[in-house]
This record gives structure tokens, sequence and C-alpha cells, in this order.
């Protein structure tokens, strides 16, 4: 890079970003929209001095740093430190030589045959909502986002170890939510207490954490000594092995692995659905197409795996939603030494938002973006935009090893419950965006309930 090359700094937000720091608590989506709409798609914005931080709203700024340089990007340690507390070093926290060993390892787990192997969890685990739903009586009112995180959460349980946590009793349950709730506390609230201070908040989570590990060291012991037939997550990861010494992993391993499974397979889904009930509520159009194509494919049957590939409008519904409302909203990079993107400098150091919402919504690359529309995801548009236009699940080496999983999951929670009953959305109730971990609408998603004849 040439010295004149080095001083092209992106387009600067003017005075430091420590001065928007109330703008950005309150709505940051508002405040990113807001910023890449007056600057363009890559924006410096100086949080202090020495300390650089870039919002990044365009695909070749995304190809660059998560797939043809992503040599040159690490996890930032506002990411890393908070969930590393929970996860250890789990595939979302772990870098280089360590985390490739494990991807490499843990790949052939989420191989599509496995993968099909969950169908008859997720169905069950959703077949047992639908009782539930049909003990209620026609037209009570319920809230959908909040039926949406046990139901995940059963999944997440039993696909990985057989074990079902959902209940609101269970112990796993509870300390789980316990830590899941302290790393979303810590990601949003900067300065927190250090974790050596004896505060309420660490204490609870020094517990359930200590509860966590006791119950999934207990869970992999047990399989050890008395391999069963149990055809789940930890079964597959306790056979997996390395190819050149044919070790598995170690138990802290596996325990990392496991946590990091669970917060990251139940949650993202179940903040995709809420959206996806409050969108169809909103177009009945859409919703009836929905029912109009399960009716074609199912004709009142229950779902079956071999179906789910004709299933094409409802995934669609379910790719859009992802558009629009993508759980993981941004993706925080460090560089981790000097680079240019596009001609811009980015100095070692540098922390750069590549930001889902913005480049989702972004008008080069989608026909009236702010309108939810399905056939965005018909394959002659897919074809014509540059493939990380759309990347809800991150990009790359390192892009979501859950991915067939969750989509799979989310298929088959829509298509049952759409097929059972009509969700009308309740009138003039506030649906906010709350982006403290994912996307969730912060005050739930009324509906009332009707069975369809």
């Amino acid at each position: 890079m040439t010295p004149a090359t080095k001083k092209r700094l992106p387009p600067a937000l003017s005075g430091y970003l420590f001065f928007n720091a109330t703008e950005i608590k309150n709505d940051p989506l508002a405040f990113y929209n807001r910023v890449w709409r007056q600057y363009g798609d890559i924006v410096y914005l100086p949080i202090l001095p020495n300390y650089n931080f870039f919002l990044a709203a365009h695909p070749d700024y995304v190809e660059h740093m998560l797939s043809t340089h992503q040599e040159r990007y690490g996890k930032p340690d506002i990411i890393k430190k908070p969930f590393g507390l929970l996860m250890g070093q789990g595939l979302v926290v772990s870098e280089g030589d360590y985390w490739l060993k494990h991807r490499r390892l843990m790949q052939p787990v989420f191989h599509q045959k496995y993968i099909e192997g969950f169908f008859s969890v997720m169905l069950s685990c959703t077949e047992s909502l639908l009782q539930q739903f049909g003990k209620k009586p026609d037209g009570e009112v319920i809230d959908i986002a909040n039926a949406m995180m046990p139901l995940t959460l059963k999944i997440a349980g039993l696909t990985l170890f057989s074990t079902d946590i959902s209940d609101e009793e269970s112990v796993f349950g509870k300390a789980f939510r316990t830590g899941f709730e302290f790393i979303s506390y810590k990601m949003n609230n900067l300065p927190t207490a250090p974790m050596w201070a004896p505060t309420p908040r660490n204490v609870r989570f020094r517990q359930a954490l200590q509860t966590l590990d006791d119950l999934v060291f207990d869970i992999i012991n047990k399989r050890r000594q008395n391999p069963t037939d149990n055809h789940d997550l930890l079964s597959l990861l306790l056979a997996a092995s390395y190819e050149v010494t044919g070790e598995g992993m170690t138990d802290k391993q596996l325990r990392d692995e496991v946590i990091t499974l669970l917060v990251a397979g139940h949650e993202t889904v179940s903040s995709a659905l809420s959206w996806t009930w409050y969108i169809l509520g909103q177009h009945l159009d859409i919703s009836a197409n929905l029912q109009n194509e399960l009716q074609a494919v199912l004709n009142g049957s229950s779902l079956t795996y071999d179906k789910l590939s004709q299933l094409q409008y409802t995934r669609r519904i379910i790719d859009e939603t992802l558009r629009l409302y993508p759980p993981a909203f941004g993706v925080p990079r460090v560089a981790l030494e000097d680079d240019e993107v596009k001609g811009y400098f980015i100095p070692k150091g540098s922390i750069i938002n590549m930001s889902q919402y913005i480049i989702h919504r972004h008008p080069e690359f989608w026909d009236n973006p702010e309108k939810f529309d399905p056939d965005h995801f018909l394959p002659e548009k897919v074809n014509r935009r540059p493939k990380l236009a759309y990347f809800p699940f991150g990009a790359g080496q390192r892009i979501c090893i859950g991915k067939s999983f969750a989509l799979m999951e989310a298929t088959i929670i829509l298509a049952s419950i759409v097929q059972r009953f009509r969700l009308e959305l309740v009138p003039q109730q506030q649906i906010e965006i709350d982006p403290t971990f994912t996307l969730r609408p912060k005050y739930g998603v009324k509906v009332k309930l009707w069975r369809r004849s």
C-alpha cells in the first residue's frame, strides 16, 4: 500500500461515537441506518483516539472480510469475552488452528444424512405444542413469540443429548437461562462489574455455570461409561475423531461445544419464527398462499421428511423473514493487520461491523427492499444478486455449522402450526425490535388461535 492509499479512510462520522452513545444504546439499528444513508456503504465511526470502528454495508466488504481475506480478520473481544464466559472455547468463540481443527471434526456431524435423523424429534416436539394449543378455546389470545422459545429449547436439548430442558422447573433449563441472560447483559451494558466482584448478578451466574458444568460433565461421563444407541448430536460428537491422531474431544471440549450449540441452536430459530408470525398476521394474502401450498403438498396428512423439499413457498417465507429480521443483525470483526478494502485503508485493530440488517435492505440488490415479499427468493432473482447480499448465517469458512438444522426446524414448525391453526394478529399491539442479543420482538407477538376445520 502506498502512503497515499493509507491516508484514504472511509467517510467519517463527525465527532466521536461517544457523543452518540445515547442514540446508539436506545436504537442502534436506527443509528446505523441513519449513518449508512448519510455517509454510504462503509463509514468510519471514531469512538476514541486510536480506537476505530467501521460500519460496512455492501456485499463486497462482506466477501473480502468473511471469505476471500478472512485470515486478516478475527472475532473481537466484545464478542469473545462475554460468549467465552459461557461457551468456553466452543466454535463461536475459538479462533485459528484450534477453531479449524474443531470445525473439521464437527462438520461431518452436521451432514444432511444426520440432520435428516432429527426430523422426527423436531416434529414430535412441535406436535406436543399443537396438543397444548388444541386444549385452548378458539379465539384465545396467546403470545406466539413466547411459545417459540421453549419449543426450540426443547428441540435443542433433545437433539443434542436426548434431554428436555425446556420445562420451567428444569434445573438445567433454569441454569441455562440464567447464563444466557448474563452474557446478553454483558454484551449490552458497558462497562459492567468485573467477574471477580461478588455482585448478585455475578454470583447468580457463577452458580448457574457450576450447575451447567456439573450436569453436562455428568451426561458426558455416563455416555462414555455406558455408550447408548441414542442418535443425538452428543453421541455423534463422542464418536468423532481427528484424522491424524485418531483422538476424540476431551470432556471440556465436548462441554464447550454442547453449550455453544444450545445457545446458537434455539435463540436464532425462535427469534426468526416470532417475526414470521407477525409478518403473516399482517399479510393475509401471503398467509393464504402458504396455506394453499400446505394443502396441495400435504393434503391434510402429517408432514414427512420427503415432503420438505416440496414446501418451496414455505421456505421462501422463512428466507424472507431472515432477510428483514436476521437474528444476528451484524457480524463484527477485528482487523488483525493493516488492510485495504475497495481502496479504503482499514488500520490494524479496527473493529468492523458488517450489517445484515442494512445489506438485506440495500436498494441496489433488493426491489422494494422494505416490503415483505417471498418472491425475492425465486431462483431467477437469487441468481441476479451477489451471493453475499444475503447472509443471515454468516459467510466463508465460519458460516453457521447448524444452518441446515435450523432451516429444517423452522420449516417443520411453521408448516405444522399453519396446517392446524390460523393465527390472527391482535390489532393495535406494540411491536418493537429488541436488538440486545438477537432481533426479537421486545413485547412479544400476541395472536388469537383458531382451529382449522
